[in-house]
């Protein structure tokens, strides 16, 4: 049998670990919003030498651009980066199918007329 001070006790721990928690997620916040503001302004402070040069540097800058062709690699990055989602979401899937499978191996121990079809642990049919 448990003391009620016991259980006080436990009850302060609890709110002392939640409160340092919350005092953790809010540093973390902080620093990730400092950053973002100190990019911001590295960004910022990267284009004030463009904007006030010459016309002949801005047109020099338009042609090295225009030869890069930003829309091409933007969409290569952004492929690419679809395939890799893609990828690893069907991991996941595969990994959650093999879990679930475990069980599903278990309950049908127990009932012999009922099957997954022969498919393999990962859900895929068998070749």
């Amino acid at each position: 049998m448990t003391n009620k001070s016991d259980d006080v006790e436990l009850a302060k721990l609890y709110v002392s670990a939640q409160r340092f928690d919350a005092i953790i997620d809010l540093i973390k916040h902080l620093i990730s919003v400092c950053g973002g503001v100190f990019a911001i302004y590295i960004i910022f402070q990267g284009l004030i030498p463009f904007l006030t040069a010459s016309p002949d540097v801005l047109s020099a800058m338009a042609l090295v651009i225009e030869k890069i062709n930003f829309s091409n690699t933007i969409g290569y990055i952004v492929g690419a980066g679809g395939i890799i989602a893609a990828a690893l979401e069907r991991k996941g899937k595969k990994r959650a199918i093999k879990e679930k499978g475990k069980f599903q191996k278990m309950l049908e121990s127990a009932d012999e007329y009922r099957s997954t079809s022969r498919l393999t642990e990962t859900g895929d049919t068998p070749k």
